[in-house]
């Protein structure tokens, strides 16, 4: 299976690339999706902690070893944005819900310094967000497959999409 890659065809001056799904459910429960600890270990890993304190314990159950990861809960304006800190270096995600009563539109941003780094997390975020997708729609997000559909398929994409940058 060839999975399309999902990312705008154009980069902000920032390097940031933004990864949208949309969701035939409602913006709140688009939120519910990509905030509650038992809706987000469905698709990427619950989550431990509580936000009010400025971080939470991600474990991401998908990955080798299910590592744990420290949250940063930088600014979260519920049922629209939601900014954390987190990952190898300090990413700093942006997580947008727009939509209606009948749509959630989904958004996850993220600034990516260079090719060679785009061509893995471009294809880790589309492999994550899809997962989003099956599990609201109620299927098997682990009927999806990182390798090789996402990684190393969508790699020469990301990568193409970042060259001259660095």
């Amino acid at each position: 299976m060839s999975t399309p890659p999902t990312a705008s065809g154009s980069l902000t001056e920032s390097g940031a690339v933004v990864f949208t799904r949309r969701l035939p459910i409602s913006r709140e429960q688009g939120w519910a999706a990509v905030t509650d600890p038992a809706r987000t270990a469905r698709w990427i890993g619950p989550w431990s902690g509580d936000p009010a304190s400025g971080t939470v314990e991600l474990t991401m159950t998908v990955e080798e070893g299910s590592p744990t990861s420290t949250v940063e809960v930088r600014r979260c304006e519920e049922p629209v944005a939601l900014v954390v800190t987190t990952g190898p270096g300090g990413w700093v995600l942006t997580v947008r819900v727009a939509g209606d009563d009948d749509e959630a539109v989904i958004s996850l941003e993220q600034d990516i310094p260079d090719a060679e780094s785009a061509a893995s997390i471009g294809p880790g975020w589309d492999f994550y967000l899809d997962r989003l997708v099956e599990a609201e729609a109620g299927r098997d997000p682990d009927a999806l497959r990182f390798d090789p559909d996402y990684y190393p398929d969508l790699a020469g994409y990301y990568r193409e999409l970042f060259s001259g940058r660095g």
